[in-house]
């Protein structure tokens, strides 16, 4: 019974948190996109054409592939931000380092019944 709990709990963080990232991603490809269409900034493609990058589906994929691989510390150098762009970049690159330090932090620290701090169940409290 107790493993079937902590296997519902298991799917249920990772289903939460792949989620979480999912809506990161896509709401920073939607800014992306928005910039390159208010004349802010723009993505450049290092190895399309001219002509291909300025088709519309072009810029909606080029958005949120940039966004994923930002987001991730992935950056494969494919492509590179301008203009107002870069600042957005810099913001989602601080998300994508943070993120996983407060996840870990959330996940691992609890409080217990008396409110006291419980971390790894293999630390011990120092003896008074």
């Amino acid at each position: 019974m107790k493993r079937a709990i902590i296997g519902r709990k298991t799917w249920h963080n990772f289903l939460v948190l792949f989620l979480l990232y999912m809506n990161l991603v896509l709401s920073f490809g939607l800014i992306y996109c928005l910039i390159e269409w208010s004349g802010l900034g723009f993505i450049r493609d290092h190895y399309a054409s001219y002509a291909h990058q300025q088709q519309w589906h072009d810029r909606f994929t080029r958005s949120f592939y940039f966004s994923a691989i930002t987001l991730l510390s992935v950056g494969y150098g494919d492509l590179s931000p301008f203009g107002l762009a870069r600042g957005v970049a810099i913001l989602e690159a601080m998300t994508g380092y943070v993120l996983p330090a407060a996840l870990v932090i959330r996940y691992f620290t609890f409080s217990g019944p008396e409110g006291r701090k419980f971390r790894l169940s293999g630390w011990r409290t120092p003896k008074k």
